[in-house]
């Protein structure tokens, strides 16, 4: 509860933040974006969850803001993912997050942006469909390039840290085992630029 508990401030701190630097921008100059992506979505391999999950599809939504500037921006969003097993198990993941995306200062028609952020992830395990929400951290990476005036088309890359071993395992399961998760998303992007 404690780790949720660190989440929600850090969002509060993020949200507030750029608010406060927002205060000279004026309301024209402020550039918001919307997309979805859709891709393969993978346990990172050689950790100790890619053993027990297998590769699969995900996708998710995002709204983004030119706040504090056009050059840092506040992304929240949405992911969801699906990873079966080789067994009847498979797991749902479904991280809600806050981001700060910075543009990297390249003289290109192509545009980067590397993303740092907070989730909160909800997971859920089938069969038994036992649901839990653990903290999460975001690390991503992103190309996109224009396609019009209102439209963007890219690739986003996106590392998913899930931590769990603050946990204790239930008093009650045998040989359990708490692992962190480390997850990676690769994925085609589209987001239309809501101003220009």
């Amino acid at each position: 509860m404690k780790k949720i508990k660190i989440i929600i401030i850090s969002l509060c701190v993020l949200i507030n933040t750029s608010i406060i630097m927002a205060e000279e921008i004026s309301e024209e100059q402020i550039k918001q974006q919307v997309g979805i992506w859709f891709g393969p979505v993978t346990p990172l391999p050689g950790t100790e969850i890619s053993d027990f999950l297998d590769t699969y599809l995900g996708g998710g939504g995002f709204y983004r803001i030119a706040l504090p500037s056009n050059e840092l921006m506040t992304e929240l969003g949405v992911s969801y993912s699906y990873y079966t097993s080789d067994t009847t198990a498979a797991l749902a993941s479904t991280p809600l997050y806050a981001a700060l995306a910075y543009k990297l200062p390249f003289n290109l028609p192509v545009e980067f942006h590397a993303k740092a952020g907070v989730c909160a992830n909800i997971l859920k395990v089938y069969p038994e469909k036992k649901y839990n929400t653990l903290p999460a951290f975001l690390g991503a990476l992103e190309m996109s390039f224009p396609a019009g005036k209102w439209v963007n088309i890219g690739l986003r890359s996106d590392y998913y840290f899930v931590y769990e071993k603050y946990l204790d395992p239930p008093g009650d399961a045998v040989n359990y085992k708490m692992i962190n998760g480390h997850f990676f998303n690769l994925g085609l992007m589209v987001n239309i630029n809501l101003n220009r």
